[in-house]
């Protein structure tokens, strides 16, 4: 017998902050997420974050209803209904982020109804992730991004990652004597991954590849804008630093047009932004078929699970705090731990995470 979606709630944890970090095109101004919670009629509920973009009025007058009523574990029916109700108004941006944290909330309950983890409902066992660890945005000093990529390596991670761009991508000089000194701080043996933003121009992020191979660099991700599918195709042309880019893009026909194009040796599609994780696998699935890896951008909590159960899978982005558990805040009262730079998954129902209800009741929609 099935279990109907009864209601969707929604909180707003958002937060403007007094010192803002930025990258080479960005400032965070606000620090919180989207989290929406779907209960069924017997109770169930589950949970689903999103970036903290203006999702929560387009769920509440677009996507809700149709999602109320259907039944909890028939995800392809309620996204394909989601999606077709946004063709004309949103099949980007916003509307997708809501999309995205509804569709998570429901592999959340499917997990909890038929008391699987989500990896295992995949076909996965296995319950360490391989993870690296995003360093330094532009705003915090060389220095200091060398210190702590030192302080990462001997948390036990294998790879960092450090955003470059200075000067809206016009001195790469600078970039290269930022990304130089983390990799004498941290030794020829670590991982180094870079991170534009998509500030260049094709023509100046092929001189920067130039430059930096000799630093045998892992990745080099979005060295040109989202969009510019043509000029991210010629940056992978013309270095021999894998390319990586996607967690601006949506759902399977995006990802597509990149890997039409040959333009990524990695796909960095993002779990809240791409489609929730019922699109998820079927990006993994068509990366696959490219033989292209899949390396998640951020929210470790819901992309390990996937990562956990497909073969094309590289590693998670995680925020560490100083204990080495990966950002949360107050939202998440059992944040998973990240031991030797592996990701632990929970062996719970679900995804296995308990959110803080009392603490998100102060801040719904």
């Amino acid at each position: 017998m099935s279990d109907k979606i009864k209601d969707i709630e929604i909180f707003l944890p958002v937060f403007r902050r007094t010192n803002p970090p930025y990258d080479s095109s960005f400032v965070l101004k606000l620090e919180g997420q989207t989290v929406v919670r779907v209960i069924t009629e017997s109770g169930a509920e589950g949970y689903g974050m999103t970036f903290s973009d203006p999702v929560a009025e387009y769920i509440q007058k677009v996507l809700k209803e149709e999602v109320v009523g259907k039944d909890a574990l028939a995800c392809e029916d309620i996204w394909s209904a989601m999606f077709t109700q946004i063709r004309s108004s949103g099949r980007k941006g916003a509307a997708l982020l809501g999309m995205s944290a509804i569709d998570i909330a429901i592999w959340d309950i499917r997990g909890k109804i038929l008391g699987q983890p989500v990896y295992r409902l995949l076909g996965g066992t296995n319950r360490m992730i391989p993870a690296y660890a995003s360093v330094g945005f532009l705003s915090m000093p060389d220095e200091e991004v060398a210190e702590k990529a030192v302080e990462y390596t001997e948390d036990g991670y294998k790879t960092l990652k450090i955003k470059v761009g200075y000067d809206s991508g016009r001195n790469i000089r600078a970039d290269f004597r930022r990304v130089e000194k983390v990799r004498r701080a941290v030794g020829d043996e670590t991982g180094v991954i870079i991170d534009a933003n998509g500030v260049y121009d094709a023509a100046t992020a092929i001189r920067l590849a130039a430059m930096l191979e000799p630093l045998d660099i892992s990745l080099f991700e979005e060295p040109t804008h989202a969009d510019d599918i043509d000029g991210l195709a010629r940056v992978r042309s013309m270095t021999r630093i894998p390319v990586a880019s996607g967690e601006n893009e949506y759902t399977r026909y995006g990802c597509r047009d990149l890997m039409l194009a040959r333009a990524v040796d990695v796909l960095q599609c993002d779990v809240t932004r791409a489609g929730g994780f019922t699109e998820m696998i079927k990006i993994a699935a068509l990366a696959q078929a490219f033989n292209v890896k899949l390396a998640p951008h951020f929210w470790p909590q819901f992309s390990a699970h996937l990562l956990s159960a497909v073969p094309n899978g590289l590693y998670l982005e995680v925020f560490p705090t100083p204990k080495g558990v990966p950002a949360g805040g107050s939202i998440i009262k059992n944040q998973p731990s990240v031991i030797d730079g592996f990701y632990e998954l929970p062996d719970k129902p679900g995804f296995g995470l308990e959110f803080d209800l009392e603490y998100l009741s102060r801040y719904r929609a």
